[in-house]
């Protein structure tokens, strides 16, 4: 097998966190894309709800751009709006996972999209929360996608709360009445999968193979003591890595912003 890109190990390793036949509320961009590779793989069934309010029961003809993207509604059982997706689908619990990109994340799971400095000076305005406040709010079994590998991904604390996480600390997300036992579980980048621990935040579970928890430390700045033991991500296989590449053709085909270095 030639050489797996990180970003390929990235979606991989998305793309095994899906399950067949459950019903999961995928947001925009990469969480799309790692849905759509573990459909060709081991989630034919998979249920797919998107914010827009198309449920996608099925491996559609063409990658979609967006949640909007009507190329979501080939086949669709359900064609509704954004309330039915994020209030009868979301906020009534029934989806059992919720996938949601996180492009700047801290130690307990809180996601920036909205500015990166003060709000009303910032350095970055960022395009905002679409339904991301609501996936971070709401959302059952919440993974968070970040593609990010330098330290400037995952502050302590990020500048903004577009979609809460676990907020300041244990307790603080019921004390304001969120639903209970929600909040994110699972953080997935290029480095490897973190889980969520209430007294440490994210710690790493495992490791993508060759990165050092050196490399880890400098990246999750937080991380306080290297774990006794810690855990290598499998290898991909070989039917991992072709479905990966033939969705990415696909994502270059429809203008998705890829990597670079991102063998074509």
């Amino acid at each position: 097998m030639s050489t797996v890109h990180p970003f390929e190990w990235f979606l991989i390793n998305a793309a095994r966190e899906f399950r067949d036949g459950e019903v999961t509320f995928v947001g925009f961009h990469w969480p799309m894309v790692a849905a759509r590779i573990a459909r060709h793989l081991h989630a034919p069934d998979l249920v797919v709800v998107y914010e827009c309010g198309i449920v996608e029961d099925r491996l559609t003809p063409q990658l979609s751009t967006s949640p909007s993207d009507l190329r979501a509604a080939v086949g669709a059982p359900m064609c509704g709006g954004s309330m039915d997706a994020l209030y009868s689908w979301l906020g009534r619990g029934r989806v059992a996972r919720t996938f949601l990109e996180a492009p700047i994340v801290d130690r307990r799971g809180n996601v920036n999209t909205t500015v990166v400095g003060d709000y009303d000076r910032p350095t970055v305005r960022l395009p905002g929360s679409g339904g991301g406040t609501e996936l971070g709010s709401l959302g059952r079994g919440l993974v968070l996608l970040s593609t990010g590998d330098r330290a400037r991904a995952y502050p302590e604390r990020v500048d903004y709360v577009t979609s809460p996480g676990h907020l300041s600390g244990p307790g603080e997300r019921e004390r304001l009445g969120y639903p209970a036992g929600r909040g994110p579980e699972v953080l997935l980048t290029p480095l490897g999968r973190l889980t969520f621990d209430s007294r440490e935040g994210f710690v790493p579970a495992a490791l993508r193979p060759g990165v050092s928890w050196q490399e880890a430390r400098a990246c999750f700045r937080w991380l306080r003591e290297e774990p006794g033991e810690l855990s290598e991500l499998p290898e991909p296989t070989a039917e991992e890595v072709a479905a990966t590449r033939h969705v990415l053709r696909e994502a270059r085909e429809m203008r998705y912003r890829l990597p670079a270095d991102l063998p074509a």
